[in-house]
């Protein structure tokens, strides 16, 4: 089976997975809510749709004309992100101020953002490989630039996303040894900054400490997700069973949606979920190591690294292994225009591996070709 059928069976079926889960997680709350148990699944079924048309565009598109238009396709992304703080049009929720309401659709600008940086890095990488610290200067520049908005919203899980992903490319594209540990250093010293920057901040990552110490405030999420983990055991409730849904889990239909998965599937359906995730980022990998010029491989390896390095840091939030922080599971989660993005991706990769079978089977026609010239010529 090519790349590119690994690739589409396992966006489909995550897709498809999270729009079962997403009913699950939500009915309850959305009865409620808007009178309508189907109110998220309606939205994630929309943005499926029309996410088929995204993957399709992104199978389709010129990766040529994607280069070209990198640097616009980057200062748009800037763009969306600095639109949130214009009165009337950005959208607050629980302090943050991460999303752009046009009435008829609502989404969230960082979404669109990562993939921005990702296809700006792959062309200015492809022409100024980051062998000497002068050539760092724009990427790291241009990441820092997108990662400080971002901070504005305050959207500290997707900030750590999109300086994971700079790193991963960077490294890919051939960053010196000397240049990894001096960025690693820094990013390592900014962290605590961030952190202390903002009081709520402390109290997530004393929270993330000792949950039990806050049980009625910041701890409260995390020991409901506790709860849900471990009831599912190794083969769980039951789908659509759960309990925690019942309010118990905040988020229990976007950020912690795999709270529910663990509850309802066990550890069995938990592995399940995550090997599919694992076969679409290794898919992602052997498309980039395949490529057959620098600038598709920088593509893929980013395109890649943000789908690892998000679905990596939802499970690792769910499950108590980092502090939490808000950050959707990948194809899953409730959000249509995340849906739509992460699918337009996903089209991206498998053009990638399309263009990788066109280059090996004009390869190989070329080498028979000179075979066959040889045998006339003997």
């Amino acid at each position: 089976m090519r790349l590119k059928h690994n690739v589409l069976i396992s966006t489909v079926l995550l897709s498809l997975f999270g729009i079962v889960m997403i009913y699950s997680a939500s009915s309850y709350s959305a009865e409620l809510d808007y009178g309508d148990a189907f109110f998220y699944v309606k939205k994630q079924i929309l943005g499926f749709v029309v996410g088929i048309f995204t993957m399709t565009a992104g199978y389709k598109i010129s990766l040529g004309f994607l280069k070209k238009c990198s640097l616009a396709v980057y200062i748009v992304s800037m763009l969306l992100l600095a639109a949130v703080f214009i009165p009337g049009l950005g959208q607050t929720s629980y302090g943050a101020t991460r999303w752009i309401d046009l009435g008829f659709i609502t989404f969230q600008p960082s979404e669109i953002a990562k993939f921005g940086l990702v296809i700006f890095l792959a062309a200015y990488l492809d022409k100024y490989p980051p062998v000497t610290l002068k050539r760092l200067i724009i990427p790291v520049l241009s990441g820092i630039a997108m990662c400080a908005l971002v901070m504005l919203e305050p959207n500290m899980s997707i900030t750590l996303c999109i300086a994971a992903v700079l790193f991963a490319m960077l490294f890919v594209g051939g960053m010196r040894g000397k240049h990894i540990a001096l960025f690693s250093g820094a990013a390592l010293a900014a962290i605590p900054a961030l952190v202390i920057a903002e009081p709520y901040r402390l109290k997530r990552l004393a929270a993330f400490l000792d949950p039990w110490a806050t049980p009625k405030g910041e701890g409260y999420q995390l020991i409901q997700s506790y709860y849900a983990l471990g009831s599912g055991g190794i083969f769980g409730v039951g789908l659509f069973a759960s309990r925690q849904k019942y309010l118990y889990l905040p988020f229990a239909e976007s950020d912690f949606i795999f709270s529910v998965i663990g509850e309802e599937l066990g550890l069995v359906g938990s592995i399940a979920v995550a090997a599919v995730f694992a076969l679409l980022v290794f898919s992602g990998i052997r498309i980039a190591i395949n490529a057959k010029d620098n600038y598709t491989r920088m593509l893929a390896a980013g395109v890649t690294a943000v789908i690892a390095v998000q679905s990596l840091l939802n499970i690792a939030v769910v499950s108590g292994a980092v502090p939490p922080t808000g950050v959707p599971l990948p194809f899953v989660s409730a959000g249509g225009s995340s849906l739509m993005v992460f699918m337009f991706a996903s089209g991206l990769l498998m053009n990638i591996d399309k263009m990788n079978q066109t280059h090996a089977a004009n390869e190989r026609r070329a080498l028979n070709g000179t075979h066959a010239v040889n045998k006339t010529h003997a």
